[in-house]
C-alpha cells in the first residue's frame, strides 16, 4: 500500500514538474502584442515640414484647424520657427468633453489619446463649441479650447503645455520648475520688457506688463518668455516623436506602437493603475517639473521626457474684462503617459525634482505567452 502511495505521489510530482516547465517555457518565449486598437482614424495633414518636428493635431474640421494654425504661426516666436512644427487634423471623431467643475471644457481622456495616435501627436488641441462663460483648459499635452473665446486663448494655453509657463494674472498656482514668475526682479537673467509685480502670486514678478499669459487682449509673450519658448523649440528638434515618422506627408501610424501608462499622482506618490501596449504614433506628454526615463537591461538610461500631471489650467477673459480669469487647480484624476517601445528597455522610472517616485516594469506590458 505504501509503495502504491509513493508511486502516486511520484507521478503527481512529475506532472507538476512538467506543468511548471511548460509554463516556464511559455513565459520565457513571451512576445509583445499590442491591444487590438480600432480607435485609429484618418490622419489629415494640414502643414508638414518633415520629421523630428513638434506635431500638433487638431480635432476639428479643416477650416477651423487652418484658422488656429495660421494664428499660431503669426505669433512670435513661432512665426520665425515655422519649419519646426507640423499640423494635422482629425475630423472623423468628436471627442467627449466634460464641463470641469462647471466652469471649463476638459476633453482629457484615454480614448482621445488613443484616437489622436492616428497622427503624430505631441500636442492635442480639441476645438469645442461652448457658451461664452465656459473656460478653456490645459492638462498635460491636451488643450481644450472653447471656440467662443478669443483666438489668443490658443497661444495662452500652448504656453502652459509647451513651455510650462505660469499664469501671469493673480491668483494662480505656479507649476513646478516654471520660470516666468520670479520672487525677485534680479532673477530675470535674460532680456525682459520690464519687471511688474503680480505673477500667479501677489508677491511674485512678471517680465511683461500685459502679455498673453496675463491678458487675451494681447498675443505677445514678452521677451523673457519668448526665450523660454525658443529653448523648448531647440530642445525638441531631435525629439523621439520624429524618429519613426519618416520624411513623408502621409504617415501610417497603424504600423507603430507605444506604451500607455495610466497613473494617479497624490501626496508626492504615483500609483500605477494600468499599462498597455497600444497601436499608433508615439507623441510627447507636454512639459513640466516631472520626468521619465527608460532603463535598459544593461543599466543605461535613455528616452527621457518631461510632463506635468499636477495642475489643470482653466482660463477665460469675458467681454469687457482686461485680465484673464482662471485658475490652476490640483488634478483630481488619473494622468496618461505615452512612452516609446524601445528594444531592451526593462523599466520606466518617473521622477520629480530628481526624486524617484515610481519604477514600472515594461517587460510584462501587453505580453502574451506564445510558442516561438
Amino acid at each position: 500500500m505504501k509503495i502504491k502511495k509513493a508511486w502516486i505521489w511520484g507521478l503527481v510530482i512529475v506532472i507538476v514538474s512538467l506543468i511548471i516547465l511548460i509554463i516556464g517555457f511559455f513565459l520565457y518565449n513571451i512576445k509583445l502584442s499590442p491591444s487590438t486598437n480600432t480607435n485609429l482614424e484618418k490622419c489629415n495633414t494640414l502643414i508638414y515640414n518633415g520629421q523630428a518636428k513638434t506635431n500638433i493635431v487638431f480635432f476639428s474640421d479643416k477650416e477651423n484647424a487652418q484658422k488656429y494654425a495660421d494664428f499660431f504661426l503669426q505669433t512670435e516666436p513661432f512665426n520665425n520657427n515655422k519649419v519646426n512644427f507640423n499640423f494635422y487634423y482629425i475630423d472623423s471623431y468628436t471627442p467627449k468633453c466634460e464641463i470641469y467643475k462647471n466652469i471649463a471644457t476638459l476633453c482629457y481622456s484615454k480614448q482621445l489619446i488613443k484616437v489622436a495616435s492616428s497622427c503624430p501627436s505631441d500636442y492635442i488641441v480639441v476645438l469645442d463649441n461652448q457658451e461664452p462663460r465656459i473656460r478653456s483648459s490645459t492638462y498635460m499635452n491636451i488643450i481644450s479650447l472653447n471656440i467662443a473665446s478669443q483666438l489668443s486663448i490658443f497661444t495662452h494655453e500652448f504656453g502652459h503645455a509647451f513651455s510650462n509657463l505660469a499664469d501671469e494674472y493673480v491668483p494662480a498656482e505656479i507649476p513646478s520648475n516654471s520660470k516666468n514668475c520670479v520672487s525677485d526682479c534680479n532673477n530675470f537673467l535674460r532680456d525682459k520688457d520690464g519687471c511688474f509685480k503680480g505673477c500667479s502670486k501677489e508677491s511674485y514678478f512678471r517680465s511683461i506688463n500685459g502679455g498673453v499669459m496675463r491678458t487675451l487682449s494681447s498675443n505677445d509673450y514678452g521677451l523673457f518668455n519668448k526665450n523660454l519658448i525658443l529653448d523648448r523649440i531647440s530642445r525638441t528638434k531631435n525629439a523621439l516623436t520624429g524618429f519613426a515618422v519618416g520624411d513623408q506627408e502621409v504617415v501610417d501610424c497603424s504600423s507603430q506602437n507605444y506604451y500607455l501608462i495610466e497613473a494617479v499622482y497624490t501626496n508626492e506618490m504615483i500609483d500605477i493603475k494600468d499599462k498597455t501596449l497600444e497601436n499608433g504614433c508615439i507623441g510627447s506628454n507636454g512639459y513640466g517639473g516631472f520626468s521619465y526615463s527608460m532603463v535598459k537591461i544593461d543599466g543605461s538610461t535613455l528616452a527621457t521626457d518631461e510632463f506635468n500631471p499636477e495642475l489643470i489650467f482653466t482660463d477665460i477673459q469675458l467681454l469687457g474684462d482686461e485680465i484673464i480669469q482662471g485658475s490652476a487647480s490640483e488634478s483630481d484624476r488619473a494622468f496618461l503617459l505615452k512612452v516609446p517601445v524601445i528594444k531592451d528597455a526593462k523599466e520606466l522610472q518617473i521622477s520629480k525634482d530628481s526624486q524617484l517616485l515610481s519604477q514600472i516594469n515594461l517587460n510584462d506590458i501587453g505580453a502574451r505567452p506564445c510558442l516561438g
